[in-house]
């Protein structure tokens, strides 16, 4: 009879082997990003550390802990280390791939702001990708409904997971989005101004958030302390470095373009309205160029600053003058003439101002790595 059993169990143990080997490997291609570019393999989270191997674009990597704003390690043919995760994506026409919403966002009937809402969907909301475009829209399914929501306010649902072990020894795991601090903002205890300041965050501090609420305060987890900012006060903690070949890949005529004063953390807004190896910008109402000469203490100057601007949902480190000149396309916003916006490598005719503008990029990609 023990015999008999033994027959049986190695065939049953054999099958259950190779379920749990595919129930694995289903695991790892969830899992799985692609390079976006030739990248190093490195042995620690930092440029400083030594390279195992250069991976070349397009190739796909096992994602085995993953900080969207800052290193994910990653398993390469066999090797496993560390790449930066700005270089890491899904790649288009992804489908049958679950990911979350970082933002309330809505859904459309299709892929643009001018199509209709289906409905409104919250942050952290998990929905089932049918296609993907990482630089446009993505369709994906959100309940019963079917629609399109901007790529950018989608990522994986392994990105910002930090996992801790709990009494029992138990990993668990809290979702954590990171943002940065748009100006000097107060780390409170409760989520009113009526509640007791912890710390005062510099701008552009990089913050980890367990719980965003858009309309009112968000949960923060700072060095081990638990306290609350204002949400109005965080911004999208991802910001890239784009050079004068690239603006118009970016940028176009006619966009409208948020920025963040990172001297003064005042914010404003500005549209594009000529885009070559800079972009001609002009405030788009009075009381963006009023934020603009608050944030240089009311003096009009060539004087670079630097800035972070969003648009298209995605953030760059950039450099803009405070002199108004030339033409201007918008009336009666306060400003007669437009300023420029630069970004890394920019070229003018004058090295001295062009080194002026360079360094203030360098500044806010500096303030970007904290």
């Amino acid at each position: 009879m023990k015999r008999c059993m033994k027959k049986v169990i190695t065939p049953v143990l054999l099958i259950l082997c190779l379920m749990l080997t595919l129930a694995q490997s289903a695991f790892a291609s969830e899992a799985k990003l692609f390079t976006t570019t030739g990248v190093n393999l490195r042995s620690e989270a930092s440029t400083n550390a030594g390279v195992i191997r250069t991976v070349g674009e397009g190739v796909g990597v096992e994602v085995l802990s993953h900080d969207p704003a800052g290193w994910s390690r990653v398993r390469v043919n066999g090797s496993v280390g560390f790449i930066r995760s700005d270089f890491l994506a899904v790649p288009s026409g992804t489908s049958g791939v679950n990911f979350k919403t970082t933002d309330g966002v809505n859904l459309r009937k299709g892929p643009s702001t001018n199509d209709d809402i289906i409905r409104a969907v919250g942050v952290g909301n998990v929905l089932e990708m049918i296609t993907h475009d990482p630089a446009g829209w993505s369709k994906v399914k959100a309940g019963d409904s079917e629609g399109y929501i901007r790529s950018d306010f989608l990522a994986l649902p392994i990105q910002g997971t930090q996992q801790t072990l709990s009494s029992s020894g138990q990993s668990s795991a809290q979702q954590v989005n990171y943002y940065r601090t748009a100006g000097n903002v107060r780390f409170r205890s409760g989520p009113s101004t009526d509640h007791s300041i912890i710390s005062t965050l510099r701008t552009g501090t990089r913050v980890p958030v367990t719980e965003y609420k858009p309309d009112g305060w968000s949960t923060v987890r700072i060095d081990g302390k638990v306290g609350y900012i204002r949400s109005d006060l965080l911004t999208a903690d991802k910001i890239e470095l784009i050079t004068t070949s690239q603006v118009r890949t970016y940028i176009k005529s006619g966009n409208d373009i948020h920025v963040l004063d990172l001297r003064t953390g005042i914010t404003y807004n500005i549209r594009a309205f000529s885009v070559g190896g800079h972009a001609d910008v002009e405030p788009i109402t009075k009381a963006d160029t009023d934020a603009i000469s608050r944030s240089r203490n009311g003096v009009w100057s060539w004087a670079a600053r630097p800035v972070w601007v969003t648009v298209g949902g995605r953030t760059f480190a950039a450099s803009i003058h405070g002199m108004p000149h030339a033409g201007s396309t918008i009336r009666d916003n306060g400003m007669d003439g437009h300023l420029c916006l630069h970004f890394a490598e920019t070229v003018t005719n004058n090295k001295s101002y062009q080194q002026d503008l360079r360094n203030a990029v360098a500044e806010a990609w500096r303030l970007a790595q904290r």
